[in-house]
């Protein structure tokens, strides 16, 4: 299920867009990929388990579901992008103020809080 942006979620990234890399937050939206699926059956009173899983078209090892931690997303997606060489250098090894660094997280998850609003 691809996703859609409004006008005003698109206006709101391109006014962030000093605090954010919009290069970056779009290519993840493109690729970005989400499947619902139900495991187990209704047994009697018991619902299925709803687990959601998240992906990237094209790109490996960058997928996740719903029961991980919004870190452990965070650094899925940071090794999915490193080891596939869109950004260059592991944001974890740098100095914390270092401005691209924090440009990178702060993309990351600015993206994941889009994409889990449900």
């Amino acid at each position: 299920m691809k996703l859609k942006i409004s006008e005003n979620e698109m206006n709101q990234i391109s006014s962030q867009h000093e605090e954010i890399d919009s290069r970056l937050y779009n290519f993840l939206l493109r690729r970005f990929n989400k499947n619902e699926q139900k495991l187990g059956g209704d047994w009697g009173e018991f619902e299925p388990l709803r687990v959601i899983q998240y992906s990237f078209e094209g790109l490996s090892d960058g997928s996740f579901t719903s029961y991980h931690t919004k870190k452990e997303m965070e650094k899925r997606i940071v090794d999915m992008l490193y080891e596939n060489d869109i950004i260059d250098f592991w944001p974890y090894d740098l100095d914390e103020k270092d401005t691209e660094r924090i440009k990178i997280i702060k993309t990351i998850r600015m993206f994941l809080k889009f994409v889990l609003k449900d």
